[in-house]
């Protein structure tokens, strides 16, 4: 990866080790770097073109966050996932936009891959999500939601399965065409993170040692990507050393190996894969006659109702029964006990931790078997009924 001796995301320095007062300049630079950062993505441009390019995907990306808020707010469960999905797509379908032809510095810690990898793996999420909440309602709610995530699962295990031969490859072709450089000294950057106390922060200063090379000539100056480390930096400053040098990227060097970080990569990707195969086996065999229940910022909302059949009563029930759908039209107590009376003029009797479960206005399922004996009650806002029974008293 090119080093640009006036990069303000990293700190040049020659000392393998950072002491307290490097340590200060490094955080301070870090954060004017960032100013400057935000500065320059949220800046207008020149022309109008330039304006409407850069500030459009920041406005639809404002108008979904909006949008996703306002959906789960009022429960309104596939507009949010069709919303999320369309995120994934729109930034997919940018990757294969063309642009501008400027040379950008390339970051730390990054890996060129080809763009059109992580333009497809968006859409592939996005529709990974789409498409599973479109076929739910026929499909079946909890076999859409399996099989949408064992997508996920797939599609993340094949992504940094590519991600990692990818890796391999330029790394066989650089460890074939070696050259000997000198280490020049080291970029140093901050990694932060939160501690449990969150007005407090901790900073970790990474590095990676910078060569200076010669190919036909040409003198070169970079250091490895995906090679940050933290402690002290080897090689030390005016060791040379044996490169590695991609044939293709004159920048693209290697020193260190990273074959245990490589493997690794490798297992746990063929770990999620596989993760994501068996949940596509498992598709199948998921039961959505559990009903489906999702929070949203306004509360839970009932995607799918519970089922009951006839093999469900058939646990409680042994004799002959029927089925009447009612309407809950008073709520009393009668005796210190709470009583409901139902639109077919008979009453029923709850226990104490039933009482607020059926309210005036609830419809109730009462499954009441022929001998007089104690039947099931099923409320119709949570249950429906896929028997064969008849039932009387339907809408």
């Amino acid at each position: 990866m090119r080093f640009y001796e006036d990069l303000r995301a990293y700190y040049f320095s020659k000392n393998p080790e950072t002491d307290a007062e490097e340590r200060s300049l490094i955080i301070e630079q870090s954060k004017e770097y960032v100013k400057e950062y935000v500065g320059n993505v949220l800046g207008p441009e020149e022309t109008l073109g330039g304006n409407v390019k850069k500030y459009l995907p920041i406005a639809l990306f404002g108008i979904a966050v909006i949008l996703l808020i306002i959906f789960s707010i009022n429960k309104m469960v596939p507009a949010l996932l069709f919303t999320f999905g369309g995120v994934f797509i729109l930034f997919g379908i940018a990757f294969f936009i063309p642009g501008k032809k400027v040379e950008h510095p390339e970051l730390p810690d990054t890996a060129k891959i080809p763009k059109a990898i992580p333009g497809a793996a968006a859409i592939a999420f996005g529709l990974a999500v789409i498409v599973p909440a479109a076929a739910a309602p026929a499909f079946g709610y909890s076999k859409s939601l399996v099989a949408g995530g064992a997508t996920w699962f797939v599609l993340g295990g094949l992504f940094f399965i590519v991600y990692s031969i990818i890796g391999f490859v330029r790394f066989s072709k650089a460890s074939k065409n070696t050259v000997q450089g000198k280490c020049i000294g080291y970029i140093k950057m901050v990694e932060g993170s939160n501690n449990s106390n969150v007005r407090h922060h901790s900073y970790y200063i990474t590095g990676a040692p910078v060569f200076e090379y010669s190919i036909n000539g040409v003198t070169y100056q970079a250091f490895q990507e995906n090679n940050m480390r933290t402690g002290k930096l080897t090689p030390y400053v005016g060791d040379i050393v044996e490169l590695g040098v991609h044939p293709d990227d004159p920048y693209a060097v290697f020193y260190h190996r990273n074959t245990g970080a490589k493997i690794f990569a490798i297992v746990l990707s063929l770990v999620v894969l596989a993760a994501g195969i068996v949940l596509f086996c498992l598709v199948p065999t998921v039961n959505d006659n559990g009903g489906f229940v999702v929070n949203t910022m306004g509360g839970q909302t009932m995607l799918a109702k519970a089922k009951f059949d006839d093999k469900t009563i058939a646990k409680y029930i042994t004799g002959d029964y029927t089925i009447e759908y009612v309407t809950v039209t008073a709520a009393y107590d009668l005796d210190g006990s709470p009583v409901v009376e139902l639109s077919n003029g008979k009453g029923l009797k709850l226990k104490e931790d039933e009482r607020d479960k059926y309210p005036v206005g609830a419809a109730v399922y009462v499954v009441k078997p022929v001998d007089g004996s104690a039947g099931l009650n099923f409320r119709a806002e949570e249950w429906e009924y896929a028997g064969s029974h008849e039932v009387t008293g339907l809408p």
